[in-house]
């Protein structure tokens, strides 16, 4: 109570306990996103491999267990919305959710030939990566003060999700050296069990920042003050974000399909430029970084100018100059970095496997720049105003319908229907995310 009748006295200590927070609660994103990636990237490239190709399983089932556990993911409104209204201890419900997470990635690995059983632990660690990923946006949208921020928030935590890609590509060059022995792969996945053990560290540097009393105060003037998107903006970003991850539609199969199509030295080769893949992707986030930095100097810039010719003397015209000002060159970054994609998408339907190298490398690169412009645009929509990690996991919505959607499907068509074919969809269906981006409105209300 002494402290809060001298508010400098106050402003002084929040501002240490941030800082301090801050670096405790940068480590533990580190740990947890480089464990995220390490069991993303089993599930993504390996799991895929394995089931189809060792197990042989029965790939219109294994779509209808697909369906069924990636329905989950649209629970993540209702986790923003709880994280943003009735959540008053962020480390408790995220501690929980990273040991639900553990067992369900140990029981699902080691039961993926009872697809039932598979699906319904499957379907528990997607929650509880859910719970994990929104609990952590929140904190992450609360940091985010401004673009500059908000921009070295995301890198970070890319970079950091980035690095535990390494392992498995490394794990299964020195292990899986025979692709047909069981042995082999019960060994490749209880390594990938225990590198995931260290995510149980990220729960003692994890501290919640959510109730300091710097953080009420910026966010009630954030509410009254801030210019407000167009609700047309939620439907537009939300169709494109949807259309732009049409890739899902080849992604599960496409391991099998390198195996299958250019032989197992082939997939050794793809599985070890895992690595350079995930260089190159953290290369376009840092890309997106520094663009972002350079059009900001050129904004305070104009407004420089701006206040030397005419009157910008209220801050609101400025915000909402800089409102649109965000709008207008994320839309133009996502337009042009996504018109290479789509190009390049349609090369490697008909590339041999060292086009088709080169071309997912390029990719790479651009989807670390226009996902990071997505990202950014996402928030810069609901920053401004109540409950911002639900609008902000409404947004972010159309992803889980697109893995609903295409992944099934992919693995389903996969049976009949070539890759290079589904390939070809994934190019003209990203064509079509371009149209609502375009819509997309810089003017606030």
């Amino acid at each position: 109570m002494k402290c809060l009748k001298t508010s400098s006295n106050v402003l002084v200590l929040d501002l240490k306990e941030i800082a301090r927070i801050k670096k405790r609660n940068y480590i533990s994103f580190f740990i947890i996103y480089f464990t995220l990636s390490i069991i993303q990237i089993y599930l993504a490239v390996y799991l895929p491999l394995y089931l189809l190709n060792i197990r042989l399983v029965v790939r219109s089932e294994l779509a209808f267990i697909q369906v069924l556990a990636f329905s989950v993911l649209f629970l993540d409104p209702v986790l923003g919305f709880s994280f943003d209204k009735y959540v008053k201890n962020k480390k408790i419900i995220i501690s929980f959710s990273i040991l639900l997470f553990l067992i369900s990635f140990f029981v699902s690995i080691f039961s993926s030939n009872y697809l039932p059983i598979f699906g319904i632990f499957l379907a528990l660690n997607l929650l509880s990566q859910g719970i994990i990923k929104v609990g952590i946006s929140k904190m992450i949208i609360d940091l985010s003060a401004n673009e500059i921020i908000k921009d070295n928030n995301l890198v970070t935590i890319n970079i950091s999700s980035n690095i535990g890609s390494f392992i498995p590509s490394i794990v299964f060059l020195f292990v899986l050296s025979d692709l047909f022995d069981l042995n082999h792969w019960n060994m490749f996945f209880l390594i990938g069990v225990l590198s995931s053990l260290p995510m149980l560290l990220s729960i003692i540097f994890l501290k919640d920042f959510g109730n300091s009393l710097i953080k009420k105060k910026e966010l009630q003037n954030e509410v009254m003050n801030s210019p407000k998107a167009s609700p047309f903006n939620f439907i537009f970003l939300f169709s494109s974000y949807l259309l732009i991850w049409s890739d899902k539609l080849y992604q599960f199969p496409f391991s099998s399909w390198i195996l299958t199509k250019f032989g197992q030295q082939s997939f050794n080769l793809y599985s070890i430029s895992y690595i350079v893949f995930v260089l190159l992707n953290i290369s376009g986030w840092i890309i997106g970084q520094k663009i972002s930095k350079r059009e900001n100097r050129k904004f305070k810039m104009f407004i420089s100018e701006k206040k030397k010719t005419s009157a910008l003397d209220s801050t609101l015209i400025q915000e909402k100059l800089m409102f649109s000002f965000k709008i207008k060159k994320r839309k133009k970054i996502i337009i042009i970095t996504v018109g290479i994609y789509i190009f390049l998408t349609f090369i490697m339907a008909f590339s041999d496997f060292f086009l088709m190298m080169i071309v997912q490398g390029i990719i790479q690169v651009l989807a670390g720049i226009f996902l990071l412009n997505y990202i950014s645009l996402m928030m810069t929509i609901v920053n401004n105003g109540k409950h911002k990690t639900f609008y902000f996991q409404c947004l972010k919505l159309s992803y889980a319908f697109s893995c609903v959607i295409f992944i099934p499907l992919g693995t389903y068509f996969s049976d009949f229907i070539p890759i290079e074919t589904l390939i070809l969809i994934a190019g003209m269906l990203s064509t079509l995310a371009l149209a609502p981006l375009i819509l997309l409105k810089d003017k606030p209300k």
